[in-house]
């Protein structure tokens, strides 16, 4: 159990320390404030995301915008599980930044106990469209369930 906790906070530290570091090389569309997303109509992409923040009591940080806007899609968590499925699933649909990349390899290596729920979500990935990161800015008012079933998302 001990490992299991250190090795979980290894790749913890990878996700927040270096990460973040990976990405300042990125520059994606800006997106409206989580005050704004708030009031977008119910069942909206937009609305899901704040929904999505809102209930884990997450910020909505710059440059992260796209990676929130997937967990809130796909349905993964923000736990180690979930940071992992979404790699596996972006790394899969062809779409894994650098940072998620490194992420996806030194997550894998260093928990093989979430060998099972990537298998499924790299499977999921390959099966679902491309998710087009760069376009979700201009879809904030498309619904959640139209762009679900646009990606063809097995669950």
């Amino acid at each position: 159990m001990f490992l299991k906790r250190l090795r979980e906070r290894i790749v913890s530290h990878v996700i927040g320390d270096y990460v973040p570091v990976l990405n300042l090389v990125r520059k994606p569309a800006p997106w409206p404030t989580l005050e704004v997303l708030r009031t977008y109509p119910p069942a909206t992409l937009g609305r899901t995301v704040a929904a999505f923040l809102d209930a884990r009591d997450l910020p909505f940080k710059v440059r992260y915008e796209n990676h929130d806007a997937i967990h809130a899609i796909l349905g993964y968590e923000t736990n180690i599980q979930g940071e992992m499925e979404l790699q596996a699933f972006m790394w899969a649909n062809g779409a894994s930044s650098p940072a998620g990349r490194i992420l996806f390899v030194c997550g894998g290596l260093m928990l093989p106990e979430q060998w099972g729920a990537m298998r499924l979500a790299y499977r999921r990935g390959r099966a679902a469209a491309p998710i087009e990161e760069a376009r979700l800015p201009e879809r904030l008012r498309e619904g959640i369930g139209e762009i679900a079933a646009k990606l063809a998302l097995a669950a």
